[in-house]
Formats: C-alpha cells, sequence, structure tokens
C-alpha cells in the first residue's frame, strides 16, 4: 500500500508540475514574443488648393457692419476681416499663413470720424388680451 501510495503521489506531482511548467511557458512566451506596434502618422497630400471669396455686411436695423475676404494658393493664405465695435472703432485683422508657421495676425484699431452708434429703437407695448372661453360659453 505504501507503494502505491507513493506511485499516485509522484504522478500528481508530475502532473501538477507538467500544467505549471505549460501555463508558465505560454504566459512567459507571450511576453517574448510581444512586439509593440509602431505608429506613422503619413500626412494626406491633395491636389492644389486654390480658392477666393469676400463678403461685406452693413445692416442698418441692427447696426452690424464686418466683412472678410480671403485668398489661398496650395500652402499660402492670406486675408483680412473687418467689424465696426460698439465704441465706434474699426478693427481690421490682417493674416497669412505659409505653410505649418500657423495663424499670423496683425490687428489694427482707428477710431471712424462721425461715428454715430445704432440708437436702440423702442416699439410702444400693445397686450392683447381675450376673454377667457368659460366668459363665451353660452347656456
Amino acid at each position: 500500500m505504501v507503494m502505491r501510495h507513493s506511485i499516485m503521489s509522484r504522478y500528481i506531482i508530475v502532473v501538477l508540475a507538467l500544467v505549471a511548467a505549460v501555463s508558465a511557458q505560454s504566459h512567459y512566451g507571450h511576453q517574448q514574443h510581444y512586439q509593440p506596434q509602431s505608429y506613422h502618422h503619413e500626412e494626406e497630400h491633395y491636389g492644389p488648393v486654390h480658392y477666393e471669396y469676400n463678403y461685406d455686411v452693413h445692416d442698418d436695423h441692427t447696426g452690424d457692419v464686418h466683412g472678410h475676404k480671403e485668398a489661398r494658393k496650395d500652402d499660402s493664405t492670406q486675408g483680412e476681416y473687418y467689424l465696426i465695435d460698439a465704441d465706434g472703432h474699426k478693427r481690421t485683422v490682417t493674416y497669412h499663413v505659409e505653410g505649418k508657421s500657423g495663424f499670423i495676425a496683425e490687428v489694427h484699431r482707428e477710431p471712424i470720424k462721425g461715428y454715430q452708434a445704432p440708437q436702440p429703437q423702442h416699439h410702444q407695448y400693445q397686450p392683447h388680451h381675450e376673454a377667457p372661453a368659460h366668459y363665451n360659453y353660452q347656456h
């Protein structure tokens, strides 16, 4: 009986050792074969870019006065926009972008001679009340 017990113990020890070895090998094997992915950002290139646009707004009712113009040819962009501030100064921003230089701007501010800010228009409120429906009900 002692011999059987000894053989069975050895058998269990061998099986557990094999299980431990296989699980350790797959665990470490995974780490040994791991290679981090390399990320390569490739810039997308499109065809030549050319455009121009402009607009001007002059709304007497709201006093909104502003405009914008811009032109682009490939990697070069130039533009300008302006607006009239509430205090009567004209603010003009001239800008350009060359390749990856970023947005480079110059701001100019000058008073407008004889500028009068638009005056608010007040309208007389005239309430309109209808009689509730139950007063109009005929018995």
